[in-house]
C-alpha cells in the first residue's frame, strides 16, 4: 500500500516534471507571447488539483470549520448570517453558490483548489522565458501549496494577488488596484498587497533605487502599528486574541528563514536585472517579506509573508538562469531542494503543527497509510 509520504511527494515530483514538459514543448502565439504547452501544462495542474480539492476535510487545519461556516451560512438569511461572523463576501457567496449548484460541500474545496493553483500557474507562464517552470512549480509545491490545504480563503487571496502583480510590472496600478480589492473579497488580508503599489523599479538603467528600500522600511512597520492600534480594538472574535495579545516588536527568525536568499540575490543582482529588469520588481517583493517577517510580531502573526513568498519561485530559478558556470548552478540548484525539502517536512510534516492534520492522507476515494 502507498505511503502519505508517498503520494506527497509523487504529487510534487509529477507536477514539476509536467511543468517541465509544458516549457520544453511551449509554443509563440499568435501575439507573439510565448505559452506553456496546454496539455502537460493542464495535467500540472491538474495533479495538484486533485490531491487538494478531493482531500477529506479532515486534511488540512480549518477543514471542519470551514465545512461549518458553509452550514450555517445556507441556513439562514444574508441578514442574520453576517449579524454573527465576519466572512469575506466573496467566500460567502462562494458557500450559497456551491450549496445552491451542488448541495455537496466538497466542492468547496475542489473549486478553491482549481481557482488557486490556476492563478499561481497563470502568474509562473508570464515568466516562462526566464525560469524553468519545472523549478518553479517545485518550490512552490514544496513550500507553498501544503499550506493552502487549511488557509483556503487566503489561498484564493494570494492566488489573486499573484496575477495582479503582472499590472504592476506593466505599470496599470489602477487595474492592480482593482484585482487587490478582488482578492479582499475572499481574504481581507488582500489589503496587505496594496505595499506593491510603493515599489518602482527603475526601468532605464540597473541600479536600486534607495528610495524604495525606505518606504518598504518605514511602510511595513507603520502599516502594523496601524493594524495593532486602529483595528484590534474592533476585533472581538475570541480566535483571534492569540494575535492581539502579542507583545512583541521584531522577530530574528528572518536570520534563518530569509537572510541566506538575501545574500544570494545581493551577489547575483546585477545579473539577474540584466537578464529582465522584472527581476528588480521581484527582489523588491522579496524585500517586502523579509520586513514582514522581522515586524510580524507587531500584529502577531506572520501570514502575509504569504503574498510576497512568490518572489522566491521566481528568484530561485533566476538564479540558476543567469549563471554559465555549471558548478554554482549546481550549487545553487542543491540548496533550492535541500531548503525545500527541510522547509516542507518542518512546515508541513514531522512533528509539525500542521504534520497531525496532513498524515495519514485521505482523499475521497481512497486513503493511505502514514
Amino acid at each position: 500500500m502507498f505511503s502519505s509520504y508517498t503520494v506527497y511527494i509523487a504529487t510534487v515530483l509529477l507536477a514539476s516534471v509536467f511543468a517541465s514538459l509544458a516549457q520544453k514543448y511551449s509554443r509563440t502565439n499568435k501575439k507573439g507571447i510565448r505559452i506553456p504547452n496546454k496539455f502537460f501544462w493542464f495535467i500540472s495542474m491538474a495533479i495538484l488539483i486533485f490531491i487538494m480539492g478531493f482531500r477529506e476535510y479532515t486534511i488540512g487545519v480549518d477543514g471542519a470549520n470551514y465545512i461549518r461556516g458553509y452550514n450555517i451560512a445556507n441556513s439562514m438569511s444574508f441578514i442574520d448570517y453576517y449579524s454573527s461572523f465576519t466572512t469575506e463576501p466573496g467566500f460567502y457567496l462562494l458557500y450559497r453558490l456551491i450549496y445552491f449548484i451542488f448541495n455537496d460541500y466538497q466542492w468547496l474545496f475542489i473549486i478553491t483548489a482549481a481557482i488557486t493553483i490556476a492563478c499561481f500557474y497563470k502568474a509562473f507562464s508570464y515568466e516562462i522565458d526566464n525560469i524553468s517552470l519545472g523549478l518553479a512549480v517545485f518550490i512552490f509545491a514544496s513550500t507553498n501549496y501544503f499550506y493552502y490545504f487549511g488557509i483556503m480563503r487566503m489561498g484564493l487571496a494570494v492566488s489573486i494577488v499573484a496575477v495582479a502583480y503582472r499590472y504592476i510590472l506593466q505599470n496599470e496600478k489602477k487595474k492592480y488596484v482593482w484585482m487587490v480589492l478582488l482578492a479582499t473579497l475572499f481574504h481581507y488580508s488582500a489589503l496587505f498587497a496594496l505595499a506593491a503599489l510603493f515599489i518602482k523599479p527603475n526601468q532605464i538603467t540597473n541600479r536600486f533605487k534607495n528610495s524604495t528600500l525606505i518606504k518598504i522600511m518605514i511602510l511595513i512597520p507603520l502599516g502594523f502599528y496601524g493594524v495593532r492600534y486602529l483595528i484590534y480594538p474592533f476585533i472581538s472574535a475570541s480566535r483571534y486574541q492569540g494575535y492581539i495579545d502579542s507583545t512583541g516588536t521584531i522577530s530574528l527568525g528572518f536570520l534563518a528563514s530569509s537572510l541566506p536568499f538575501l545574500i544570494l540575490f545581493s551577489f547575483f543582482y546585477n545579473k539577474l536585472v540584466s537578464k529582465s529588469k522584472n527581476y528588480q520588481f521581484y527582489i523588491f517583493l522579496f524585500i517586502i517579506k523579509l520586513f514582514t517577517e522581522i515586524f510580524a510580531p507587531v500584529i502577531g502573526i506572520g501570514r502575509m509573508v504569504w503574498y510576497v513568498n512568490i518572489s522566491l519561485c521566481f528568484l530561485l530559478p533566476a538564479s540558476i538562469r543567469v549563471n554559465r558556470d555549471q558548478m554554482i548552478k549546481l550549487l545553487i540548484l542543491a540548496f533550492i531542494i535541500l531548503y525545500s525539502v527541510v522547509y516542507s517536512y518542518n512546515a508541513y510534516f514531522g512533528d509539525s503543527f500542521r504534520g497531525s492534520t496532513m498524515l495519514p492522507y485521505e482523499n475521497i476515494f481512497f486513503n493511505l497509510e502514514n
